[in-house]
């Protein structure tokens, strides 16, 4: 609800100004959204990337959980130095 959306914004086509709706689609628990629609579909853009996303979501019988916040590591070293060894 809007306060005053009559007398403030009258002349206001919501058709013309609304949000575009996203085309969501999920995939192993994971949500995807896109905004044009256009594009193919989810299984298609994803292509032969499912078969490394499928190993690393079906590890467990379990099943994959997002875990919330932040995760870091501090290595007291070279910065290249995790990469290179």
């Amino acid at each position: 609800h809007v306060p005053y959306e009559a007398e403030s914004f009258a002349c206001l086509n919501k058709k013309e100004w609304s949000p575009p709706k996203a085309r969501v689609e999920t995939y192993k628990g994971l949500i995807f959204a896109n905004w044009d629609e256009n594009a193919v579909d989810l299984d298609t853009y994803l292509g032969e990337a499912k078969f490394y996303m499928d190993h690393m979501l079906d590890r467990t019988e379990a099943g994959t959980e997002a875990i919330p916040g932040v995760q870091k590591w501090v290595i007291p070293c070279n910065w290249k130095s995790a990469a290179e060894h």
